[in-house]
């Protein structure tokens, strides 16, 4: 049995642990809380995403990170959800970086595309074949959203499939 004091001094140790620092809230947490990225908030922070881009990639908790928005939809397949390494990998391999506007064949907006002014890719649809391929990408000129049409989501659509993609985080699986 515990006297009063001994009580006491546990409930406040117990009361200054961060409970989410533990082994087992680590492991439970993506259960409970998943954490879903809009562009904007990548675009806000880019630097760090591009100092950290080696470390996000080789770990599968932080690669399947989901991207509001981000998938590729080719007809005849069906979608595809993009995750932040994905889009990290096509951004900085510049695959899905448009840096000229010859990639494009109408453009909706009136911002200049350039090399210090590209536009990211994060969405992508339409039809491997017969064109009507629409994408939507951020605007480093205008930082935002825009919506475009490419000439081809083909080499788009080779591209994402080459992503090389971690073992997907298993938060279920025993450790012993």
């Amino acid at each position: 049995m515990l006297d009063s004091n001994e009580k006491e001094r546990l409930d406040i140790d117990l009361n200054s642990v961060d409970l989410t620092l533990l082994a087992s809230t680590k492991m439970a947490k993506p259960e409970v809380e998943m954490t879903i990225l809009n562009i904007q908030s990548i675009f806000s922070n880019f630097s760090f995403y591009q100092e950290h881009y080696l470390e996000i990639i080789q770990d599968p908790v932080q690669y399947y990170t989901p991207v509001e928005h981000a998938f590729l939809n080719t007809f005849p397949f069906k979608q595809q959800a993009l995750y932040l390494g994905d889009l990290l990998q096509l951004w900085f391999g510049n695959k899905w970086k448009i840096q000229t506007a010859k990639n494009l064949l109408i453009q909706k907006n009136s911002s200049t595309i350039n090399e210090r002014s590209p536009l990211y890719l994060f969405q992508l649809g339409g039809e491997l074949f017969l064109g009507a391929n629409t994408a939507l990408a951020w605007s480093v000129a205008e930082q935002k959203v825009v919506s475009v049409q490419v000439k081809s989501i083909w080499q788009y659509a080779v591209f994402s499939h080459l992503c090389i993609r971690p073992k997907n985080f298993q938060s279920n699986k025993a450790i012993a």
